[in-house]
């Protein structure tokens, strides 16, 4: 943008120069309209008259590029929001995950626990057997296929 600015610092100083050089007078017409003027002053109102046109040939590209900007920034807190809810459901499904996985922790803890009681208790079914003369019953694989197996009376 400076670069700009001082090139345009150095054409008006270059045109001033040429204006102050050139003081003699010409006769401009343009249609009907005849003038009598110093052609620096006609100089300067050639470069004035295009530098209106530039400006508004630029116009509707400033504006469009104006609209473009607007609605890119409507984009872009759109983003942001859609950004924020994904956070905050990122933070809801890490808290869920995280109960969850207590929760597992606890059914797991609480499965071992009823395993343990679970072979206690056989072992203590076991011992009372043992202790009231009663022989376990043999296993199913054990038994021969052709026969019954023994039933408890």
């Amino acid at each position: 943008m400076q670069i700009f600015l001082v090139l345009a610092l150095v054409i008006a100083v270059v045109a001033v120069v040429f204006a102050v050089q050139n003081v003699a007078v010409v006769s401009i017409s343009f249609f009907i309209w005849n003038a009598q003027v110093s052609l620096a002053i006609a100089l300067l109102l050639a470069l004035a008259a295009g530098v209106v046109i530039t400006l508004l040939l630029s116009l509707p590209g400033r504006i469009k590029g104006s609209w473009n900007s607007a609605s890119n920034k409507k984009k872009y807190a759109n983003l942001e929001t859609e950004r924020d809810q994904l956070k905050a459901r990122i933070e809801d499904v890490s808290s869920d995950r995280d109960k969850q996985r207590k929760k597992l922790e606890g059914s797991e803890k609480e499965i071992a626990d009823l395993e343990g009681q679970l072979a206690s208790l056989s072992a203590a079914l076991q011992e009372a057997e043992m202790k009231s003369g009663k022989l376990p019953l043999p296993a199913a694989d054990n038994a021969n296929p052709g026969e019954p197996s023994p039933q408890r009376h």
